[in-house]
């Protein structure tokens, strides 16, 4: 019997919170006013500010001619060596067959290769990879492509 007094109390309770709320609410919408909103209006000729000339870098620019012809690729530079200045090489070139290696065994042969200031360009043949290494000494590029076995590398040596 208390517990149905109890909810009997609670929900007339609610019911009158409700109502409350309800009325407040109304009464707070019945006094809030929309503003006005004037149309809008374009600018007249004579509101406008006047229009200032564009800087001279603008003009000089505006000026120039444009280029007949476009880069169709990057630009390569040519060095043209004459007799008397062509220096004795020394540098033998071998290849160099790492086979297939991923991305991070490229890396390490960079690194390798570049701190023994070695010079070396690559190609690739199906998905064999082959350096082209130039170098005065055999036997230094040996020793040094010996490090590369540290990182998992198996090469081939040959003499072009």
């Amino acid at each position: 019997m208390q517990t149905r007094l109890l909810i009997g109390v609670f929900s007339i309770f609610t019911c009158i919170l409700l109502f409350v709320l309800i009325r407040n609410y109304i009464g707070a919408m019945n006094i809030y006013e929309l503003p006005e909103i004037s149309p809008y209006e374009l600018a007249k000729p004579s509101d406008m500010q006047s229009y200032s000339s564009p800087p001279d870098w603008i003009n000089r620019l505006s000026g120039q001619s444009e280029r007949e012809f476009i880069y169709p690729a990057s630009e390569l530079q040519v060095k043209l060596l004459y007799a008397n200045n062509i220096k004795k090489n020394t540098k033998e070139v071998f290849r160099v067959s790492v086979g297939v290696i991923n991305d991070y065994q490229f890396f390490c042969i960079n690194q390798v290769f570049g701190a023994h200031n070695i010079e070396y360009s690559y190609y690739k043949i199906g998905e064999n990879i082959w350096l082209v290494v130039a170098t005065e000494d055999e036997n230094h590029l040996r020793n040094v492509l010996e490090q590369l076995r540290h990182y998992a590398i198996d090469y081939t040596l040959s003499k072009t």
